[in-house]
């Protein structure tokens, strides 16, 4: 039997909740724990697992489905906790909020996210760690500001944890630099495993031109988006254009604007994004959110999916008019008003048909099958490849593609699963 274990606590043959735990003789270096969350918007854990077993918690990214479970593993103990700086000043932000919206369903409150944070290693690219039983470096990876791979060595075994990868270059990222790495073992997402997006430039050059269509024909565009990552993004993509019309940015996306320029070393152009704070109006008040939607112009705001947030607030007020437009730029899951809006044309418990224009952008920060594969062909020394945050029916159709093209073995593990390493 080997030393050597994988257990998959979370993101097995679902698209979220990630935890991958690798394991030595009993001992653990868990990469990422996060959260998904049911239909009524309760967070759901990860598989358990015993804080005092843990070497070392790597949070790869600051995104919920990453890091919404770990402070639970900081009740009682604190863990050696290691993710870049910009991954912890981010987190702190997503956690306490999460805390506000769903406090009596959490295990843990703003004191152990502070205790968790306060105590945490920061750690950057390149950079060799040891965590007891464990060595480790982060590998550039591509997906947001801050984000990582995590190379794992022990025992003789390579093992690289992609988590969440992006192998293009988008406003704020460079593309994934994880080709060459060598490893005989890829923990690989498979969100997009069977499809493949547009080329970007188009999709910006598409985006762009909508907005500027919809304002000089004197109407206001939504873009309901991600706070971390997108909304900056959209704001890019319009001041690199120099967009000569009012653009207000709320909710969330104003504070990650200001961490992402504190932390610039992590941005592809700081300058860029620096630039768009600078020409675009931050909503402060309510004054300010009542004044956006009056006059021809751009609104980008948060929550991407329509959940809540303003973005909710700017839809209810400006869906009837036909000379408006909502934007969506970000992943809608279903059950979501903006998946409802897309696929139905309307909104709500009434069902409010949206007279406003709608329409659907690819700017996914998860690479597709093109970069997977291209990825897994880059590993030096692969042998195998283990298929997580993904759905199964597409996780089947890359695993063929894999085989196919590159003649390794394919694992599709479920929550729950041991893989024990030869």
């Amino acid at each position: 039997m080997s030393s050597v274990r994988i257990k998959v606590l979370g993101s097995g043959r679902e698209v979220g909740r990630a935890a991958i735990g690798i394991e030595r003789k009993g001992r653990i270096l868990l990469l990422d724990y996060g959260v998904n969350f049911d239909e009524e918007d309760h967070p759901i854990f990860p598989g358990h697992v015993r804080p005092r077993d843990l070497d070392g918690v790597i949070l790869t990214h600051s995104h919920l489905d990453h890091i919404g479970a770990a402070p639970y593993l900081f009740v009682s103990m604190i863990p050696n906790l290691y993710a870049t700086p910009v991954t912890l000043d981010v987190s702190r932000l997503l956690l306490l909020d999460m805390i506000k919206l769903n406090g009596p369903y959490l295990p843990y409150d703003d004191v152990t996210v502070e205790d968790m944070l306060k105590n945490a290693k920061t750690v950057t690219y390149g950079e060799t760690v040891e965590a007891g039983e464990f060595e480790f470096e982060l590998v550039y990876n591509g997906h947001i500001p801050g984000s990582a791979s995590v190379l794992v060595s022990v025992d003789g075994h390579r093992i690289l944890y992609t988590s969440d990868m992006n192998t293009v270059e988008t406003k704020l990222m460079e593309p994934a630099r994880i080709e060459g790495v060598k490893a005989d073992t890829v923990i690989v997402e498979s969100t997009y495993g069977a499809s493949n997006h547009p080329p970007r430039r188009e999709a910006e050059e598409e985006f762009y031109q909508a907005v500027e269509e919809v304002v000089r024909k004197g109407g206001t565009v939504l873009v309901p988006a991600f706070s971390v990552s997108r909304g900056q993004e959209m704001a890019c993509i319009l001041a690199e254009r120099d967009f000569e019309y009012p653009v207000w940015i709320d909710g969330m996306i104003r504070q990650i604007f200001e961490i992402y320029l504190e932390h610039g070393e992590y941005l592809r152009d700081p300058i860029l994004l620096d630039k768009a704070k600078k020409m675009f109006r931050m909503v402060k008040s309510w004054q300010d959110r009542r004044r956006a939607f009056k006059k021809p112009g751009v609104i980008i705001a948060s929550a991407g999916m329509l959940k809540g947030g303003p973005s909710l607030f700017y839809l209810k007020k400006m869906h009837q008019n036909p000379a408006n437009a909502i934007f969506m730029v970000s992943y809608q899951a279903p059950g979501t008003p903006g998946r409802r809006i897309l696929e139905e044309g309307v909104f709500g418990e009434e069902s409010v048909p949206v007279k406003a224009r709608v329409q659907w952008f690819d700017f996914s920060s998860h690479t597709d099958q093109r970069g997977i594969l291209r990825t897994l062909k880059g590993v030096r020394g692969l042998e195998r490849v283990v298929l997580v945050h993904g759905d199964p029916q597409v996780q089947e159709k890359l695993r063929d593609k894999i085989i196919e093209e590159i003649g390794v073995e394919v694992l599709i593990p479920d929550n729950g699963d041991v893989i024990e390493l030869d």
